[in-house]
């Protein structure tokens, strides 16, 4: 890897569409999509037999896909790094309230950020919807001095890169399940259960026990 910054249903087809909401309910009103071209604003869910540690169990974010490669987030590791550990001059009030997320195993000392309804102007980047990606510093600076809450703005260290042609042949093989992706499960208040949440929808396995509900309750 580089860095070069389904749903199967019963009763839905691989054809057919739907996004995943936070709270498990389905909406059909995407079209879902497998073993096809990826695209920024969707989603990889690893598949059950996806071994490589960086991936297991892992949710990417896709936040750029081109002829020369893509790249992509992890959204759904969050660290015990608190924001104000790993980036000089902010102070402990300012990052107390944002954890930082293992992004990927590519550049890994480099911060990016997720964010909700911004607008567009040069120092970010539009990738879907009202979701923004940006590594610049006066850009961090600007949403800490606005107070943007954790439920619009997430903190990542490295990300995922694949070469052209590499992530296409890893959805061929069965690794990865495509899905558009609802921003809500980006910036969800359970990210850690995120893959299991999908996983279920894609390929059931049976029951299973969503553990920071268990251990909020």
């Amino acid at each position: 890897m580089i860095a070069v910054f389904v749903l199967l249903l019963a009763g839905v087809a691989a054809a057919g569409g739907a996004w995943i909401h936070e709270d498990g309910a389905l909406q059909t009103v995407a079209r879902v999509v497998r073993h096809e071209a990826p695209s920024p604003g969707r989603f990889l869910v690893a598949s059950r037999n996806l071994a490589d540690p960086h991936f297991s169990r892992t949710v990417v974010y896709l936040v750029a896909h081109s002829d020369e490669g893509s790249l992509g987030l992890v959204v759904n590791r969050p660290s015990e790094i608190r924001l104000a550990d790993a980036v000089s001059d902010v102070e402990d009030g300012e990052g107390e309230d944002h954890a930082i997320f293992y992004g990927g195993p590519v550049k890994y000392s480099m911060i990016t950020m997720l964010m909700r309804s911004e607008k567009q102007n040069p120092l970010v980047r539009q990738v879907a919807d009202d979701v923004f990606f940006s590594h610049d510093r006066r850009v961090l600076d600007r949403l800490l001095a606005e107070h943007k809450p954790a439920a619009a703005l997430r903190f990542y260290m490295g990300h995922a890169g694949w070469i052209a042609g590499q992530l296409q042949q890893e959805i061929g093989r069965g690794d990865w399940f495509v899905v558009d992706a609802d921003p809500a499960n980006i910036f969800s208040t359970r990210p850690a259960s995120l893959w299991t949440r999908l996983i279920e929808k894609l390929d059931p396995g049976g029951l299973f026990v969503e553990l920071e509900r268990v251990s909020s309750s």
